[in-house]
């Protein structure tokens, strides 16, 4: 067995407990709770000015219906706006108000700010074994994605 598999395995369930924890309960940003997919579907609006509906359902792995809701809160809330394509009516874009680009900002900024205080008590290479560990992880959901896909 590996040296750290029991302890690795502990913090991994911790962190993914505590994720569903803030999904479920929110984050308050500026008055205003928002659940882990609200900011994601923000972050995504937040680096491009606009999207297309279809085109965060995609990149988000997010069911439609899932998707309606979480929409309509950020419309309800004022942090984005939907329009129709100019050049196709069918296609919705999405875009960031004035108060959307500030809680992106501000979203931006935090995560800054606490990656970077992790960050200073490692080393360059405990760094770069990091980045090699979660892009390990992330090679692993593209294949169990890929897999699933097949099945299906």
């Amino acid at each position: 067995m590996r040296n750290y598999y029991i302890e690795i395995n502990e913090y991994l369930y911790k962190l993914i407990k505590n994720t569903i924890f803030y999904d479920r309960n929110g984050i308050l940003l500026n008055g205003v709770v928002l659940s882990i997919t609200d900011i994601l579907v923000l972050k995504a609006l937040g680096d491009d000015k606009e999207k297309k509906m279809y085109e965060i359902i995609d990149d988000l792995g997010l069911d439609r219906n899932t998707f309606a809701t979480i929409i309509n809160k950020l419309l309800q809330q004022q942090f984005i706006i939907k329009t129709k394509s100019k050049r196709d009516k069918r296609v919705q874009i999405l875009s960031l108000t004035e108060k959307g680009q500030e809680a992106f900002c501000e979203i931006s900024d935090k995560e800054k700010k606490i990656l970077f205080s992790l960050l200073n008590d490692f080393s360059f290479n405990e760094e770069k074994a990091i980045l090699k560990f979660l892009v390990k992880l992330d090679m692993l959901h593209k294949e169990k994605s890929k897999e699933q896909e097949e099945m299906q």
